[in-house]
């Protein structure tokens, strides 16, 4: 639970209280204010209840008494945190001299974002797997076009993969924009409410039809990456698509912030100084946990760090497609196999393999296999993936794969090509 205001998922809203003041009670005064606006706001009623009256018998005590600026702010922040394990609340003691922003400064603040609006990398990858880096989830109304040519570009892939290990989050409605390329749009689908404490009010988030229906994937296979790192919107889009068992997670636990929050700022007219009060008012609740993901973050099906998730994710998927039939994909598990897990092999297995072969030629060269063929001048180091099988170091898409007679003697290498060919080389006698 952290608050950040870029990964907030409602737009944050600014309030100023002005405390009647008195010479020798500023400080007292703006604690009682922030009390106040807890008890009131807080998220959970009877949490914002005890935390006010702890505020309240702490400044009996005497405990702010000598506290002022960023020390009262520190102290505050601490004791809200520890009372209520809630992360997302933070009370900062602004500037001398710091003022809010004109109207006019407000709304350049709030201008619409700029493309690509969160959107990193889009690719297709070995095996026909669409890959979309998306770092934040920017507002519905800003991204329809850009969402839209982005599925648009993976379309026709056999999995999905969302990489949110970057993603701070942002607007509920965008997570379910996205979200509704991945269901049949005739169905609707509830993914998530917020229920907001300040006007008691409950919204509730559902995919919908309003996308470009014919690019909509609701059988393709999705899978998720996460880090600590992946927080609010973002944990929201994973954790519906976890309860609704629709993608697979892999990686990380997630940040664990399910509160939207509020900033509200407090102003002495004795000093002239600004408090700002970060308020959690809000709770997401699933329609499936009716709970959230809050302190605990979305824990994912495959764990493993954050920096191998994307491995992760594809050797799933390649075994997935390739169990389902799909050759192709074997090019890629080649190539993954080979990264993550590659076979290394004694001298006198290497040895086995050495010789020309019709048009091909393999030789030994400090403990590796390497591989050209014949009229190319360079020999290339090979990388075994599986027994008999292997690819050049650094080079996708080709499989070099020997053959064995009756007596397990290598008689022949056929090369396989991702385009769908192969050619088979006979091994010359003399290297037999």
């Amino acid at each position: 639970m952290r608050t950040r205001t870029t990964t907030v998922m409602l737009a944050s809203s600014i309030a100023v209280c002005t405390p009647v003041l008195g010479d020798d009670a500023i400080e007292h005064e703006i604690v009682e204010a922030i009390a106040e606006v807890v008890e009131e706001n807080y998220v959970y009623p009877d949490k914002g209840d005890s935390a006010a009256s702890m505020l309240r018998a702490a400044l009996e005590s005497g405990a702010y008494d000598t506290l002022k600026g960023d020390e009262l702010a520190g102290a505050l922040r601490m004791a809200l945190v520890e009372h209520t394990r809630d992360l997302h609340f933070a009370v900062q003691g602004l500037p001398e001299g710091w003022t809010p922003p004109s109207d006019e400064e407000e709304a350049e603040q709030r201008r619409a974002p700029q493309a690509p609006f969160g959107f990193n990398a889009i690719e297709r990858l070995d095996g026909n797997i669409g890959y979309i880096d998306l770092r934040g989830f920017a507002g519905a109304q800003y991204i329809e076009d850009t969402v839209e040519a982005a599925m648009r570009l993976v379309q026709g892939c056999e999995t999905l993969i969302f990489d949110l290990r970057r993603n701070g989050g942002g607007d509920p409605s965008a997570v379910a924009l996205i979200t509704s390329y991945l269901y049949d749009p005739s169905e609707p689908v509830h993914l998530n409410s917020l229920y907001s404490r300040p006007d008691d009010s409950t919204k509730e988030y559902w995919t919908h039809n309003q996308i470009n229906t014919a690019l909509a994937m609701p059988d393709v296979p999705v899978y998720v990456l996460t880090s600590n790192m992946t927080f609010s919107a973002a944990e929201e889009f994973s954790y519906n698509l976890r309860n609704l068992k629709r993608a697979t997670i892999v990686g990380e636990t997630t940040g664990g912030g399910a509160h939207p929050v509020d900033q509200i700022l407090f102003h002495s007219d004795a000093t002239d100084r600004y408090y700002q009060l970060v308020l959690p008012t809000a709770r997401a609740i699933s329609p499936i946990t009716n709970t959230n993901w809050e302190g605990t973050g979305v824990k994912p099906h495959i764990e493993c760090d954050a920096e191998e998730a994307l491995d992760q994710a594809l050797h799933a998927a390649y075994s997935h497609l390739l169990a389902a039939g799909n050759e192709k994909v074997r090019f890629g598990i080649a190539s993954l196999n080979a990264r993550l897990a590659p076979i290394t092999l004694s001298s006198a297995e290497l040895n086995a393999y050495a010789g020309d072969y019709t048009d091909r030629e393999f030789r030994i060269d400090d403990d590796r296999l390497m591989y050209r063929r014949i009229g190319v001048s360079d020999f290339r180091p090979l990388l075994c993936i599986e027994k008999d099988q292997f690819i050049i170091e650094g080079l996708d898409g080709f499989i070099l794969e020997f053959d064995r007679d009756p007596l397990d003697k290598i008689v022949a290498v056929s090369g396989h090509y991702a385009q769908g060919h192969t050619d088979r080389s006979v091994r010359s006698e003399s290297a037999n």
